[in-house]
């Protein structure tokens, strides 16, 4: 049986010894998170554009005033069919493949990939758009870092993408270099934190202002608003343990940052509605799940034993707002992990075991929604010896003995190892 220990090195190791070459598959998925420290400043700081070819922003060498928009224009959406999934991996130095089930896996072709280093695809809320970080140059340096944001039609074609860069950019040690961001409802502005500050990004202009002195290990937009939710504490590194801070909200249109009521958070997650938060403390707090109303008030325990967690991005609700999905440590186990559903009207739970596919057990490490809130995605890793195979895999939250894999050649894995976020915008609706 393979243990702790074993898990970690492998992961330290494989993300060098993936094959160079895409064999015919399919995969997908990661979810985004992040957290931070309350500060009272923001600093607004804008792109200067530069046009190119690609529509290209650059980055802050100009520095100037970002004009504060009206208030959010938030599309109306109708229910959601799955559209693509949207996986990136280290094969090839760190590219963009898209997949949905019973289709192979095909390369996201965006000018520049060949170049460049790309990772933590999300979609935009319409599904018609895929933003993702992309590290440049030689160097391989932070300062390199550019946001990219793609057109994607239905049947997968790339068009014109327009790249924002991030001169000084900056993460972490010990994660890779790359922007990870979360959409806003509006499908206009972006959200990433960097090295100690939380980035906003206007993606129809480039504006960029900078919310300072945060290590966030959440962040997380409010359905149907244009305020961003921040908690946690990340530490310095890798190493340091994750924190809980009060929960902080960043209004777009206003500039303005307030606490939400006394919550402390590490880890959140809003209802599809927007008028509850599910939160999670940190590592030196007690493992227990809570909701609070949106105003901060009426703190209430939901679970009071989450039980423990090596890996994971904390709580995830569904689309359809009657679950919460979370994942834990199997009873007697080191480093597999099982998922749990919890019935947001009276608590009770739901546990899904790891579920067999394709003649495996497959372990999540992280776990989100599909867009129609039927169907729990893994990136998950299976045994075979001593290797650690990986994959992503389409889990029915209702039936999870049909659960499939959509692709075990291309990994996220060893990402989801190296970046700080596991973003929760991965597998994407069908636009139209």
């Amino acid at each position: 049986m393979i243990d702790e220990h074993d898990v970690r090195e492998l992961l330290r190791r494989r993300a060098d010894t993936i094959p160079a070459t895409l064999a015919d598959t399919p995969q997908a998925v990661r979810r985004a998170r992040r957290r931070l420290v309350l500060n009272g400043v923001v600093t607004t700081v804008a792109a200067a554009a530069a046009v190119i070819a690609v529509a290209t922003f650059a980055g802050v060498d100009a520095i100037r005033s970002a004009p504060i928009p009206a208030g959010p224009n938030i599309p109306t959406l109708g229910p959601a069919t799955n559209g693509w999934v949207a996986v990136d991996a280290y094969q090839g130095g760190g590219d963009i493949y898209l997949v949905r089930p019973g289709e192979v896996a095909r390369r996201l072709e965006v000018k520049g990939w060949d170049a460049a280093s790309e990772a933590c695809p999300a979609w935009s809320p319409d599904g018609s758009r895929l933003m993702f970080g992309r590290v440049t140059g030689s160097s391989g340096t932070t300062s390199d870092a550019e946001l990219v944001i793609v057109p994607v039609g239905q049947n997968g074609a790339a068009g014109t993408p327009t790249v924002i860069g991030l001169a000084g950019f900056e993460v972490l040690d010990g994660f890779a270099a790359h922007p990870c961001g979360t959409w806003a409802p509006d499908g206009r502005w972006v959200a990433f934190a960097g090295t100690g500050e939380v980035w906003v990004v206007d993606t129809q202009t480039g504006a960029i202002r900078q919310l300072p002195d945060l290590r966030p290990s959440d962040l997380e937009w409010r359905p149907g608003t244009d305020e961003l939710a921040i908690s946690g504490d990340m530490g310095m590194n890798r190493e340091a343990p994750t924190l809980s801070t009060p929960v902080t909200m960043y209004s777009v249109s206003t500039g303005e940052l307030r606490r939400l009521g006394s919550v402390e958070a590490a880890q959140i997650t809003w209802s599809p509605d927007g008028t509850t938060l599910a939160y999670t403390g940190g590592e030196t707090d007690a493992r227990e799940l809570w909701l609070v109303d949106g105003d901060g008030a009426n703190e209430r325990l939901l679970v009071a034993d989450l039980g423990e967690a090596n890996h994971g991005i904390g709580p995830v609700w569904s689309p359809t707002g009657d679950r919460i999905a979370y994942q834990r440590i199997i009873a007697g186990g080191r480093e597999a992990h099982e998922v749990v559903l919890v019935d947001v009207a009276d608590g009770t739970e739901t546990v899904i075991e790891p579920p067999m596919a394709d003649g495996r057990v497959w372990y999540p490490f992280t776990v989100s929604w599909a867009p129609d809130g039927t169907t729990l995605l893994y990136a998950a890793w299976s045994e075979d010896g001593k290797a650690l195979p990986g994959g992503v895999i389409a889990v029915p939250a209702d039936m999870p003995s049909d659960a499939t894999v959509l692709t075990d050649a291309i990994d996220p894995v060893s990402d989801y190892y190296s970046h700080r976020w596991a973003p929760n915008q991965m597998w994407g609706r069908q636009p139209g």
